[in-house]
């Protein structure tokens, strides 16, 4: 009979670790790893998203499995255990009820170690070391002890979330693994400290981050810096300033203004003529350029500018004031640092 006893508790225990194994399993996945798994045709991965997708109702089963294995175990601890301990208090030659008290013990103790080491801290540390692997392995299992108990499920599982309602909280039947820029550029950081990733990596990520947040104001070229040509201005003129500012893309100034009329490329200037080098250039030559606001998000103006198929724009404030322009290369340079050309001065 203690042989028999001793048996169920341990297949108990066993039980226990399963659903523990589980419970941990279910919220440590991933969601992208068990979908890889799933297209490579892993049948325990697609159990396994499924049980994911049913999140409040697979946890209520694995607790009230974990619950009802240990109620089982005390109730088997006693008469098991006790039993192997009561001979040896018996030649202690302690009181009847003494000895009843300390074999209790030793049995309630004893369950409660080996329940709780064999039970719940080694499936849990297997569970998070590898918890896709370990839900793909129990998913189908556990997804049939789910159906089986589907009626207890859904009656504590109602109790449970009537009893959350009132401090403000809904239960979800799914967990979203979704992160914003926040918490991406903490994990680039810790990544970086940790030697995943290269410090030229590193700086990639926190730029294509940090491309969100920071407006064209930030990277413009202010509109009294800008170098710019006249729209009456000759090929001749142009080219010196082409030559002194290193520039292919020239915006063109309105006559006594600060508006900028568009742009002349150095690609559509070299088409002209010989003969041209006196006459003002065509005004037919001259670009448009995209039209940004200071406020604009960088990430926002690249993909317009990437759209448009425009490498220049100009910067004009709400009231239609030119304040400056930006370039994609002065929007890339935030992703990826500073780009110099052979038409970039050296440093002194």
């Amino acid at each position: 009979m203690i042989a028999l006893a001793l048996l169920a508790g341990g297949l108990l225990i066993a039980v226990n670790a399963v659903f523990v194994a589980t419970e941990f399993a279910l919220v440590a996945s991933r969601t992208h790893l068990l979908e890889e798994a799933a297209e490579g045709g892993d049948r325990g991965a697609v159990l396994a998203l499924r049980a994911r997708r049913d999140l409040r109702r697979q946890l209520s089963g694995a607790q009230l499995g974990i619950t009802v294995s240990s109620v089982l175990l005390g109730i088997l601890a006693e008469p098991s255990i006790g039993g192997l301990v009561a001979p040896a208090l018996d030649r202690l030659q302690m009181p009847s009820g003494v000895t009843e008290t300390v074999g209790w013990l030793l049995a309630l103790g004893t369950a409660a170690v080996l329940q709780m080491l064999l039970g719940e801290l080694v499936p849990k540390n297997v569970a998070i070391a590898e918890p896709e692997r370990t839900l793909c392995r129990l998913a189908p299992v556990h997804n049939v002890v789910v159906v089986v108990l589907r009626p207890a499920i859904w009656v504590l599982d109602r109790l449970a979330g009537l009893a959350v309602r009132p401090f403000g909280y809904t239960p979800v039947d799914e967990i979203e693994h979704a992160i914003g820029a926040p918490e991406l550029s903490t994990m680039i950081d810790a990544s970086r400290r940790a030697g995943f990733i290269e410090e030229s990596e590193h700086g990639l990520l926190a730029g294509a981050l940090d491309l969100g947040s920071r407006t064209v104001a930030s990277v413009m070229v202010p509109r009294r810096a800008v170098v710019t040509v006249g729209r009456r201005m000759t090929l001749a003129e142009i080219e010196e300033v082409i030559v002194a500012s290193g520039r292919s893309r020239l915006p063109v100034a309105a006559a006594g203004g600060d508006d900028l009329l568009g742009m002349f490329h150095v690609k559509d200037l070299l088409r002209l003529p010989p003969e041209a080098q006196d006459d003002p250039v065509p005004l037919e030559l001259i670009r448009r350029m995209l039209v940004v606001a200071p406020e604009e998000l960088l990430d926002d103006v690249l993909l317009r500018m990437r759209g448009a198929r425009s490498h220049l724009a100009v910067v004009r404030d709400a009231g239609g004031m030119t304040v400056g322009i930006v370039s994609m290369e002065d929007v890339v340079e935030e992703l990826v640092g500073d780009i110099r050309d052979e038409s970039d001065l050296p440093d002194a």
